[in-house]
């Protein structure tokens, strides 16, 4: 039988520690969970005392970055994964080094591939530059909003994701309505944008309409459900739809 992964669990909201808890237990049994944190005073202390493993890190505790923490520490001798509630597109899947990135809600077979991969490393040495330059890069690709490319008639436009509100369905052709007042027609139908759009925060709400998470100002349950975008704009919600809207919005 191998040996146990000594883990500590990051994290200043008590409930993100117990949901990862019980992952742990149910999912990962060569683990063992041998302290917690939840602020900068706390993660140093078992940082320096216990001698993990594997250490589950929320970026943020409050206003504090675990990036400013991990600075005060003279070496690191586990590996880190680091967990948001925050997909910023380019960081999903991101791996550097020693690194790794899980989302909340955490998938527990995601969950499992972070545990084996940690336990094939374990024993390995780990550069402290690495991981701190590796995170720099993540955290900075996390605050950037990429860009996509889609082409009319007259040639490719390069939009950042953040600028489009909602995609509308005309026919056979798909209007992109951005956050200038602007319009984009390209000649092609929404089904065809649909699933390549999923992974930057946008979800279709409607057979005539994909919206950008993120530009939903606020959520109508009543007349079968509708979203008042950023730009004062109301979208109807179809009922196949409004379970995954309130899963991916998470309301509660």
């Amino acid at each position: 039988m191998s040996q146990l992964l000594k883990c500590i669990i990051v994290d200043d909201e008590k409930k993100d520690r117990e949901n990862i808890q019980i992952l742990l237990d149910r999912y990962c049994p060569q683990v063992q969970i041998i302290g917690e944190a939840h602020d900068k005073e706390s993660m140093l202390t078992v940082l320096t005392e216990l001698k993990p493993d594997l250490v589950f890190m929320d970026i943020q505790l409050g206003a504090v970055s675990v990036f400013d923490v991990l600075n005060e520490l003279y070496n690191l001798s586990f590996n880190i994964v680091f967990v948001s509630a925050h997909d910023k597109y380019a960081i999903k899947g991101y791996k550097y080094d020693a690194i790794d990135y899980l989302l909340k809600p955490i998938n527990h077979k995601c969950l499992a591939k972070v545990v084996d991969k940690t336990q094939q490393l374990k024993g390995e040495s780990i550069s402290k530059n690495n991981i701190l330059n590796g995170f720099k890069e993540l955290y900075s690709k996390s605050i950037e909003a990429p860009k996509i490319s889609i082409a009319d008639g007259k040639g490719v436009h390069m939009i950042k994701t953040d600028n489009v509100l909602y995609c509308r369905s005309d026919g056979n052709y798909t209007t992109f309505i951005m956050d200038n007042e602007g319009e984009i027609v390209i000649s092609k139908g929404l089904k065809h944008f649909e699933t390549k759009l999923q992974e930057y925060n946008f979800l279709r709400i409607h057979k005539s309409y994909i919206a950008n998470l993120d530009h939903i100002d606020f959520l109508v349950k009543e007349q079968g459900g509708s979203v008042i975008m950023k730009n004062g704009k109301t979208l109807p919600v179809s009922r196949n739809c409004k379970r995954e809207l309130y899963e991916k919005m998470n309301i509660i």
